[in-house]
């Protein structure tokens, strides 16, 4: 049995020139205090580096701390976060908390809820339903 593609996104089959275009999709931007980083698809093993490389970015940057109080996650194009999403998520959590900001997470599909609840995430991170 072959091994599975390396280039899948949301259960389909990419070449990896589209699949690199969706994944860099991502978007980070700054709106009243609130920085959001939107994530294009699933939070899976295939993306988070992508994302955590982009998030460690603005959390880097000399003076964002100074001009937002909330980092927003956005998964609202998300339907599932795997194991090595999580842990990207817990990992933006605690950077997150030593700079004395918050974290919030936008979601659409309600199995983001549920992966969120059964880690008890959901007790951690603010959720917001769009």
């Amino acid at each position: 049995m072959a091994p599975p593609s390396p280039w899948i996104l949301n259960g389909r089959k990419q070449s990896p020139q589209n699949f690199r275009q969706t994944i860099m999709n991502s978007k980070a931007e700054l709106e009243e205090h609130i920085v959001t980083l939107r994530v294009a698809g699933d939070l899976i093993s295939t993306n988070a580096e992508t994302v955590r490389t982009e998030a460690e970015s603005l959390l880097k940057s000399a003076d964002a701390p100074l001009k937002w109080s909330v980092f927003s996650l956005d998964l609202t194009g998300a339907k599932m976060v795997d194991s090595v999403g999580l842990n990207l998520v817990v990992m933006l959590l605690k950077r997150i908390r030593i700079i004395g900001r918050k974290m919030r997470v936008t979601y659409s599909n309600p199995n983001i809820l549920r992966t969120f609840m059964f880690t008890r995430l959901d007790q951690q991170i603010e959720l917001v339903k769009i």
